[in-house]
């Protein structure tokens, strides 16, 4: 069977039936085979796959991503994926000596790209195997929430990887907990970002050869999942890191506090922008009485009083996380839960194709 029928067996149409461990994807330098469907969508799928060329005792695992090439599609995800990461890799050596620390702090939260190829129909992109998405963690606990301990300081790490997003000139525009995801085995403790499918380039070079932001656009279309969405995607405003962070914060409250957001069992745009809009005024909506209401108001208003242009300070945010781990007494650098229960399964790859996103 050649690779270009394989892909008709590739789970890229929705209810195909897929071969395991029969369909064969090669590009210049191994094959994989596929194991199994990790997720799928209108314009590709998600696969685990094992490398059939590699001389390891075990054979390493790793995910697939595959895109169907289609005329009339603008912008290709894959493309955006490796463009991202290949530029947060530039950090690594960029940076001087004394700045290394910071800069593996920042890259330990992307994954690594492994290989990709083009096909006449088709292309993908193979990466490093990451575990469960932060959703799905906090589906498994006991009241559908992380502990406050657990909670906040994968917050923190979370922030760190909008951080070096933003200082690559990027913005994420889906922050959720289905696009974060912990690793696995000896790397359960670390957080991935994760499906720059609806990502933006923010800022250009001037003529000096500078980084600058770009100029806002007139109007622009609602991205991304309206139960995360910042108010200014709501007002199809030109978003900026602010919004990242906003959403980034929604997120964090859907992890810490067990009912959630305020508007969780909302699906209309138009209400959830309503309901966004009023705890403006009653931030006390959001917190259900959480032990650090106070410091995560702080952060909350601070991100309401940021615009377009200004610069996120990052370190007073994390600040305001670590008085907040103080003030309910949790050790934020203490095991996480599903390390305790020393479980290194792999879940779907958050971020596959076809999720709740709004992308056009």
């Amino acid at each position: 069977m050649s690779e270009e029928d394989d892909l008709e067996s590739l789970g890229v149409k929705s209810g195909a039936v897929l071969q395991s461990g029969k369909t064969v994807l090669q590009s210049g330098k191994t094959k994989y085979v596929i194991i199994k469907l990790l997720g799928e969508g209108g314009f590709g799928a998600v696969f685990l796959v094992q490398d059939m060329v590699s001389r390891e005792r075990e054979r390493p695992l790793f995910a697939l991503k595959v895109e169907k090439k289609l005329d009339h599609r603008r912008h290709s995800k894959l493309k955006m994926e490796i463009a991202i990461l290949k530029a947060v890799g530039t950090i690594r050596h960029n940076e001087q000596q004394q700045k290394k620390d910071k800069a593996e702090r920042f890259l330990r939260h992307f994954t690594e790209i492994i290989d990709r190829a083009k096909k006449d129909r088709y292309f993908f992109l193979v990466m490093q195997l990451v575990g469960k998405s932060l959703a799905d963690l906090k589906y498994e606990r006991r009241e559908r929430v992380l502990s406050l301990g657990t909670g906040l300081s994968v917050s923190h790490q979370c922030l760190e990887a909008v951080q070096c997003l933003h200082e690559v000139g990027y913005l994420h525009r889906d922050l959720k907990p289905a696009n974060y995801a912990c690793g696995l085995k000896d790397k359960s403790h670390n957080i991935y970002i994760l499906d720059f499918g609806i990502a933006r380039m923010y800022k250009k070079k001037n003529d000096l050869g500078l980084m600058e932001i770009k100029t806002p656009r007139d109007s622009v279309l609602f991205k991304g999942t309206v139960r995360f969405a910042s108010l200014a995607c709501h007002r199809n405003v030109e978003m900026g890191p602010k919004d990242d962070c906003e959403s980034w914060f929604y997120l964090l409250i859907d992890l810490l506090v067990p009912k959630g957001l305020p508007w969780r069992r909302e699906n209309d745009k138009i209400v959830v922008q309503k309901i966004k809009e009023t705890v403006r005024k009653s931030p006390e909506m959001l917190f259900n009485k959480i032990k650090c209401e106070e410091e995560l108001t702080k952060v909350f208003t601070y991100l309401n009083n940021l615009e377009y242009t200004d610069s996120v300070d990052y370190e007073y945010i994390y600040q305001l996380l670590e008085e907040a781990g103080k003030t309910c007494a949790v050790d934020l650098s203490a095991p996480y839960e599903w390390e305790i229960q020393t479980t290194t399964t792999h879940a779907p790859i958050s971020g596959a194709p076809g999720q709740e996103s709004i992308k056009k």
